[in-house]
């Protein structure tokens, strides 16, 4: 029992004994040989797991084992056993806890172990009693273990199978390993033996060593010296073929193996045995001297590729193509042409570009090695070529001092960059194209409210910007390698000035801000001290020069030789001459890389390199900021790309210096701007008179300055939709409207005013309106009047107008001042009229009103100032007249005032268009007035002439019916002559009190000024007839009898009032017959008469 409580790991010992299976008695191997055999018997006999027989053990009678049934652990075991039976795969499965499977014992023995783990636990512990696990198997209390005692012994079984079998399976190899023993053994003794032999060597050798010998220590001494003058030689000979090699390594561009080799020599040539040399001394200063050109040599190819003069640098930046709308590596759709394809090196593959594919590839702490392949030329990769330079340099111990060349040239260079691409823009696009020539003065004459997007100078400006911009990319892509190779080289080296030598890329964007910043106020604002065709600064008159009048700018050229030809042969002889004594003194130092690039030598195009600014290609324009926005955007947008992280420069505020432009000088100039040209399209004589090329815009005349100041107007929104919205603008451009509105105000009033004498001491004359211009401001004939302008039915609306109308009159009669006598002015408010509704209607289709927050945001300044940020626009726009609607931007503050001040135009318009139906009516009430008061109807005979002021009415009405049908729609002009005929029948009716006197001659002449007055009138207005005054004269000469007789009738329309005056017209010639004053008597009576039964018939009525 003692045996069987034993831990399980410790199986293998020699004496231990499970389950009756003594290993330690068994030392014969003919025991063991004939154990084998009876296994073997049992695995025939259906041993392939764990089933079969019972390991050697009978099994029990049927009631036993309905009597002792498995336990958990031995179902769970004999489970595992049959499942691996059924899968075969299983038993080649490594274990889990990654221990290597070697044949099936080992498998058994892990099963084995799992099932004590899981079950029998406890007796692998250290505080395991064996003779407590022994008395509680035997325990058959509810207490003990005695059901799981066959549980025990069936576990105790299969482990020493297991570890049989694992013998079996490795027997082979237990063998092998004895002999493998005895040889390593053998190897050893054999080792041992040659170690004592060399000590025996090693100490006899000491021992001769020892013993003074002379004649061998001569013999050393001159060897060794005969060693070193040996290496001498040798160096000498190394030292001498240094030229020749370093020569031919900078000429192939290797200058990392150009470096080694001069540092190698310099330290050859400069150790003390080489110093006591002096044929050396010619070579050592010439290898002193090669150490400067070689740096000033790498330094200026260096600046070569950082500012794209080198011909290997054409892949670094893209020129400009047609409709090019950024700066990325993407071909730009629409430019079919082969001078525009894409740069190899800006092409975009697998989602980056080649730059920063070099950068995320390359290690820069680490040495760079120079490539092997002596056919590539290093200079073909341009960013590669830089890093190079760079290593080269810093080898050569020279990276100081070159930062600091390269950021002291930088404002130089830049400057030069800007300048030599300025001039291939004005090389590709002549002068002549761009409207350059024209003089200094000429932007104010003409009134330039933008260029069109068909405009040779957009390809100039985009030409210009977008390559500049490439260009500047490229130079900043150059600054970011300086920046990570000079990082890596310090961190490498362990130099702690690191900072100092990487602070160069904000110096970088610093000047590039400045250039931009330069570049966008050179093309928006246009200075007395610049001009588009001026000179460059930097020439000043030699006269002054010489006579001391001026003094001379000593930064600046004096004069310069612009007439040598450098094609000329003996300029050539002597340039060749030169190259070859420059190529045998310093050899490397000329290189075709570095001869300077020939610049034009015109005196007109051509700068001083001085901060003079550069050539402007075309004139500078407010209007410009359309085309230069989106350049601008789409590089700082590439920049972010290029922008190392411990710069210094945030991202977040990389267009903080256009938001500062913006405040500071585009909004001031805008306004400026905007205001000079509003001012001069308000301002010039012709501005309110009609436009020859109305036709154009409208259907019918308008004014001049209306149709310069809409085009001032669009002009403004479609800037304005190029950059980011902003109230301000909006604003302006409503303050634009009203001071317009004031101005057409103002020329209204002048137009209808009239000059009236002081009264009393008052001074200077009385500036007052004419009638028609009352009674259009007039609340009372206004509103009649617009009543008949908006009304279907207007029978009553005009008899309703002309009651208003000549309770207005009353007892002042319209006077000759009164009227518009001068047929321009009715031109002018025609013309006026037309102005204002087809401004009103142009000017209400820009109306677009936007959310607040999309145009601006405050900065939390301490001054509230909103900022304004270019940001806001997600894509760059351009100006494209025919793609995109025009429109202001404006929020809901502000479009109240716009709305306002377009009710303003259509309420100036409705005022002027009152005013001319006004002014006809008036014509009607002032001629009719005198035809009645003033003409002779009292006449001793009959006259077939009008009286003149009928004549003079139609003459009025005739020119005013030509002018409004020339300047006025249909509908305005049917308006202005609708009512005419009922006013003019209805004044000689109801006014023919106004008659002193008349008989049948006259009679018949009112109705012949009728006649004529109809006549005249079927020619303005359509139907019109004079039936009722017609019928009222009618009455007259038809006699008092047939006026009784016809009023008895009924058949009279008039009322007792006019019939009344009628009557006392009747009698008027003989009531005014002073001589016979019987005469006077009898018809007074005969009236009286007449008027009482008159009266009676009407009242019966």
């Amino acid at each position: 029992m003692d045996s069987q409580g034993q831990r399980p790991r410790q199986v293998g010992g020699a004496s231990n004994n499970y389950g009756g299976y003594d290993y330690g008695e068994r030392g014969g191997y003919g025991e063991r040989d004939r154990w084998r055999n009876d296994r073997e018997a049992e695995r025939s006999g259906g041993y392939a797991g764990y089933g079969g027989s019972d390991y050697g053990r009978q099994p029990p009678p049927r009631s036993q084992q309905r009597e002792l049934a498995p336990s958990g652990t031995e179902q769970s075991y004999r489970s595992r056993s049959r499942s691996r039976e059924r899968d075969p795969s299983s038993r080649s499965a490594p274990r889990q806890n990654g221990v290597k499977t070697y044949g099936p014992g080992t498998r058994k023995l892990e099963d084995i172990l799992n099932v004590i783990e899981k079950d029998w636990d406890f007796m692998t512990l250290d505080s395991c009693v064996p003779v407590k696990v022994a008395l509680q198997l035997m325990d058959t209390s509810s207490l003990g273990r005695a059901h799981q005692y066959d549980a025990f012994r069936q576990t105790n079984s299969e482990l020493q199978y297991a570890l049989q079998a694992i013998v079996n399976d490795h027997h082979q190899g237990f063998n092998s390993s004895i002999g493998t023993f005895h040889s390593i053994m053998r190897s050893i003794t054999t080792s041992q033996g040659k170690v004592r032999t060399l000590r025996e060597s090693l100490i006899q050798a000491k021992s001769d060593l020892s013993t003074s010998k002379p004649e061998v220590k001569h013999m050393v001494d001159t060897s060794q010296k005969y060693d070193t003058m040996l290496r001498t030689l040798s160096l000498i000979e190394q030292v001498n073929g240094v030229p020749e090699r370093l020569e031919a390594r900078i000429s192939e561009k290797r200058f990392l193996t150009a470096v080694e080799v001069l540092s190698d020599a310099l330290k050859v040539i400069n150790q003390p045995e080489m110093m006591e040399i002096g044929a050396l001394s010619d070579l050592r200063i010439y290898l002193g001297s090669q150490e400067s050109s070689l740096a000033d040599i790498l330094i200026e190819e260096l600046h070569n590729h950082l500012y794209l003069k080198s011909p290997y640098c054409v892949d670094r930046w893209k020129p400009y193509s047609p409709h090019q709308k950024d700066l990325s590596g993407e071909d730009t759709p629409g430019a079919n042409d082969n001078r525009f394809s894409m740069p190899e090196a800006l092409l975009v593959k697998n989602g980056k570009r080649p730059f920063h594919q070099f950068l995320d590839s390359t290690d820069f702490t680490q040495p760079m090695v120079e490539d092997a392949n002596t056919n590539k030329n290093p200079e073909a990769d341009s960013i590669y070529y830089i890093r190079l330079l760079l290593e080269a340099i810093n080898n050569l111990g020279h990276l100081s001092n070159a930062v600091g060349t390269v950021n002291q040239r930088l404002p130089v260079e830049l400057f030069k960059l800007v300048d030599r691409t300025n001039n291939e823009v004005d090389q590709r696009h002549p002068s002549s194209l761009t409207g350059v020539a024209r003089a200094a003065g000429s932007f104010g004459k003409t009134m330039d409210l933008g260029l069109n997007e068909n405009d040779v100078r957009v390809t100039v400006i985009h030409d210009l910007l977008w390559t500049l911009y490439s260009k500047f990319a490229a130079v900043m892509e150059g600054h970011r390698v300086i920046y990570d190779v000079v990082k890596g080289i310090s961190k490498r080296d362990g130099s702690e000035d690191a900072a100092t030598l990487t602070n160069g890329f904000m110096e970088v964007w610093q000047l590039i801000q400045s250039e931009m910043r330069s570049l966008l106020h050179d093309y928006l604002t246009m200075t007395d001290s610049r001009s588009v065709a001026s000179a460059p600064l930097g020439h000043q008159n030699i006269n002054n020069v010489i006579t001391s009048r001026a003094p001379r700018d000593k930064n600046k050229m004096l004069f310069k030789l612009a007439n040598t030809d450098s094609t000329s042969l003996l300029m050539k002889v002597d340039h060749d001459d030169l190259e070859s004594i420059l190529k045998a003194s310093v050899p490397g130092l000329v290189s075709e890389s570095l001869r300077p690039a020939t610049t034009s030598t015109d005196v007109h195009t051509s700068s001083d390199g001085a901060a003079t600014g550069h050539k402007l290609l075309i004139e500078p324009s407010v209007f410009n900021m359309g085309f230069l926005l989106p350049p601008s955007l789409a590089f700082l947008n590439r920049i972010k790309e290029i922008v190392p992280s411990g710069s210094g420069i945030v991202l977040s505020t990389l267009t903080s210096f256009l938001d500062d432009f913006l405040v500071n000088v585009f909004h001031p100039s805008l306004e400026d701007t905007i205001r000079d040209l509003f001012n001069q399209t308000t301002s010039d004589l012709d501005a309110f008179h009609q436009d020859p090329q109305w036709a154009a815009v409208a259907k019918k005349p308008v004014m001049k300055g209306a149709i310069s100041f809409f085009g001032l107007i669009t002009a403004l929104c479609k800037m304005l939709d190029t950059i980011p919205p902003d109230q301000a603008f909006g604003q302006l451009t409503i303050d634009l409207l009203k001071s317009y509105y004031d101005k057409c105000f103002d020329w209204y009033k002048e137009l209808v005013s009239r000059h009236r004498a002081a009264s009393g001491n008052a001074g200077g004359p009385v500036l007052e309106t004419k009638k028609s211009a009352e009674w259009a401001k007039h609340e009372t004939t206004r509103s009649a009047m617009l009543e008949v302008w908006t009304s279907i039915k207007d029978e009553e609306a005009l008899k309703k107008e002309i009651d208003i109308e000549l309770k207005e009159q009353g007892n002042n009669p319209i006077t000759s001042p009164d009227l518009i006598t001068d047929r321009k002015v009715i031109n002018s408010l025609c013309i006026l009229y037309s102005s204002m509704k087809w401004l009103a209607s142009n000017v209400v289709q820009l109306r677009h009103v936007e959310d607040a927050p999309s145009f601006s945001r405050n900065d939390g300044s301490s001054a509230g100032r909103p900022r304004r940020r270019w940001t806001l626009i997600e894509s760059a726009k351009s100006q494209d007249d025919d793609a995109r609607a025009v429109y202001l931007p404006m929020t809901t503050e502000t479009v109240s005032g716009f709305d306002k001040v377009v009710n303003d135009f259509q309420e100036l318009a409705n005022t002027i268009l009152f005013t001319l139906r006004a002014e006809a009516r008036c014509h009607v009430l002032h001629y009719l007035h005198l035809c009645l008061t003033e003409g002779n109807y009292c006449l001793d005979s009959t006259i077939n002439t009008p009286d003149s002021n009928v004549i003079s009415l139609n003459v009025d009405l005739v020119w005013f019916d030509e002018d409004i049908s020339n300047l006025l729609r249909e509908k305005e002009t049917k308006f202005l002559t609708r009512g005419l005929g009922a006013l003019m029948d209805h004044i000689l009716v109801a006014n023919a009190n106004q008659i002193k006197i008349i008989n049948n001659a006259g009679a018949q002449r009112m109705q012949l000024n009728i006649l004529v007055l109809q006549q005249n009138l079927k020619n303005i207005e359509i139907g019109v007839k004079l039936d009722r005054s017609t019928r009222f004269y009618a009455l007259y000469t038809a006699g008092m009898q047939n006026l009784i007789a016809t009023a008895k009738e009924g058949k009279l329309d008039f009322s007792y009032d006019d019939l009344k005056v009628l009557v006392e017209l009747y009698f008027s010639e003989a009531m005014s017959n002073r001589r016979e004053s019987s005469s006077a008597l009898q018809a007074r009576r005969s009236l009286n008469e007449n008027l009482l039964a008159l009266s009676e018939i009407m009242w019966t009525l």
